[in-house]
């Protein structure tokens, strides 16, 4: 019973010794957190009002109108129950290692603020920038996430000083003799972070442009641009996600520059059967001059045919003396006529027709102009519109498209024939 006696009395005393210590502890935490709270909940509820009032106002900038959308200053005001905290730990907790601790653990959270609210900061200005310069003109974002990834790396290495209680040029000093074992491990990542670089520094690529990837599957537009990777939206609306590195290391098209020019092209030929093709005649001429894209050059091919001819006094004896308009010549000359007085043809860029080597399809009549739109679907509507036209006129001049004959239609020659 003794032994019981002196074991209740030993555990008695220790209440009695440890009982007002956690409550004084608890009292003290509770102080902390109340007071630090507080001030956040203030903070925060001046901040809320603010925005509101600033809301409200219809001429306000498109850049405070992203600042307040954002997390930066939310995040920002964190600091005050931190600086809060902090200035009242050395008054509650006086000189012990729980002040140490606690004080630690602020440097922590001071150094994870820090760097989300330096990420906030670098996603405003990349969203200030587009709003002001345009999404097309700023692909810069691979920029910003590396000064953001940069940050997060200062912070973390600034939290292992602090935990470790040594310089952070000592840390640094570390991490350099081990970065040879970094760039092996993490090469993938080094590239794409290079091609990221690459890609902002340079403009090959901007949000909004339209590129081809052959190898990657990739037809469409440019809608993001990350550190490492860039993402396509195809005309079928799937979304292809490229590396950034191959779009360094290999070859692809970027149709910026015809967006940037004002025109898209056209390239297509009209295969003109050979058989067609014939000198004109005076009823031909005379047909002719009634189109009026025609009438100043037959006026003035009359004269220059007149005068040569005068000049060789065999022009009457046979046409291979003589100098002599022929059909498709013409029809040539109408076609460029035709698309200099086009409404949807850029007439700054490029025009001509021309002839391609003779083949066993017929005579390649190639049609070589711009489109003054380089909206997809205006241009297909201009380019079925122009040979729509050209065809259709073929028989004017006494021409035929090539075509090659169906066995169908081969079957009912030689029936006719027969019968």
């Amino acid at each position: 019973m003794d032994f019981i006696d002196q074991w209740v009395l030993l555990i008695h005393n220790l209440i009695q010794a440890i009982q007002p210590a956690l409550l004084r502890a608890f009292i003290e935490i509770s102080i902390l957190i109340v007071v630090s709270g507080g001030a956040y909940f203030l903070a925060r509820l001046i901040y809320s009002i603010t925005k509101k009032r600033l809301k409200t106002i219809s001429t306000l900038l498109p850049a405070v109108e992203i600042v307040l959308s954002s997390p930066l200053i939310p995040r920002i005001l964190k600091l005050i129950p931190l600086f809060v905290a902090c200035t009242l730990i050395p008054l509650l907790f006086g000189q012990s290692n729980f002040e140490h601790l606690l004080l630690t653990l602020g440097k922590l959270w001071f150094c994870v603020i820090c760097a989300r609210s330096f990420a906030a900061l670098m996603t405003v200005f990349y969203q200030i920038g587009n709003q002001y310069r345009g999404v097309s003109a700023s692909p810069q974002k691979g920029i910003f996430q590396i000064l953001t990834v940069l940050a997060y790396c200062f912070a973390v290495v600034g939290m292992i000083a602090i935990i470790s209680g040594r310089n952070p040029t000592y840390i640094l000093s570390g991490l350099t003799a081990l970065s040879a074992v970094f760039m092996l491990v993490f090469k993938d990542a080094i590239l794409g972070l290079t091609a990221g670089v690459t890609l902002a520094s340079n403009g090959f690529v901007k949000i909004g442009d339209w590129i081809v990837v052959p190898g990657a599957g990739a037809d469409g537009d440019v809608i993001d641009i990350a550190l490492t990777t860039v993402r396509v939206q195809n005309f079928d609306k799937t979304i292809t996600t490229i590396p950034a590195y191959d779009l360094v290391s290999k070859p692809f098209t970027n149709w910026r520059g015809m967006v940037d020019a004002g025109g898209r092209r056209i390239k297509r030929a009209i295969q003109i059967d050979l058989d067609s093709i014939a000198f004109a005649t005076e009823a031909d001429l005379k047909r002719w001059k009634k189109i009026d894209f025609l009438k100043d050059y037959l006026a003035q091919k009359e004269v220059e045919i007149t005068a040569a001819n005068a000049a060789r006094p065999t022009s009457k004896d046979s046409l291979a003396n003589a100098r002599t308009l022929t059909n498709i010549g013409t029809f040539r000359a109408y076609c460029i006529a035709y698309l200099r007085n086009h409404a949807r043809i850029h007439q700054e860029l490029t025009l001509l027709v021309r002839q391609l080597p003779p083949a066993e399809r017929g005579l390649p009549l190639e049609i070589y102009c711009f489109t003054n739109s380089t909206v997809w679907a205006e241009y297909e509507a201009t380019q079925s519109d122009i040979f729509d036209h050209l065809l259709a006129i073929l028989p004017e001049f006494g021409l035929s498209a090539f075509q090659v004959t169906s066995a169908a239609a081969l079957r009912t020659a030689v029936k006719a024939t027969i019968h």
